[in-house]
């Protein structure tokens, strides 16, 4: 769950990527840099280390990042470091995506189910639950056989249980 501060700084962040028009290209350098200190263990040790000096972290950044990411990012990232915040990167990151699908009327959703479903299922599962929310789904499909049939779906903090594992649970909770 993304803090009140991490939200303040996504905001200030999309605020100024909606006025260049570069929501698109600072989402994905957000998820590129969260993707590169979360999947190297080293790097996310020295960035979220609070004994190690901001302008070491700056000058990491910069050789790391700088020019693999527009100008606004990599601003951003630096405007982190200098606060003390890039611990919040994540969140962060999260808060940002949040905004930008509101913006585009979007709205991503986790598909869980026993087996995996085809593409016209996904499509057909996106429309439906796109219409009763009135925003268009990006659908991430994942396979679970433990809850043995039906679907899971989770759309940010809501949640359809229609697995069959749930179902039993229920069940044997009331019988």
């Amino acid at each position: 769950m993304s803090s009140a501060v991490g939200k303040r700084y996504a905001r200030a962040l999309f605020e100024v990527a909606s006025e260049r028009g570069k929501i698109d290209q600072v989402e994905a350098d957000l998820g590129a840099i969260v993707e590169a200190v979360e999947g190297n263990e080293d790097l996310k040790k020295i960035m979220q280390h609070p004994h190690i000096a901001a302008d070491a972290k700056s000058k990491l950044a910069d050789e790391l990042f700088k020019s693999h990411v527009g100008e606004e990012s990599f601003n951003f990232l630096n405007v982190l470091i200098e606060n003390g915040r890039e611990v919040q990167l994540s969140d962060i990151y999260s808060s940002f995506v949040q905004l930008a699908n509101d913006a585009r009327g979007f709205a991503d959703a986790t598909v869980t189910s026993a087996k995996p479903l085809s593409a016209e299922e996904q499509a057909e599962l996106a429309e439906k639950f796109g219409q009763t929310l009135n925003k268009k789904l990006r659908l991430t499909a994942i396979v679970d056989p433990t809850i043995l049939g039906g679907i899971i779906i989770k759309i940010g903090d809501r949640l359809y249980d229609g697995s069959l594992k749930t179902k039993l649970e229920t069940f044997a909770h009331h019988a």
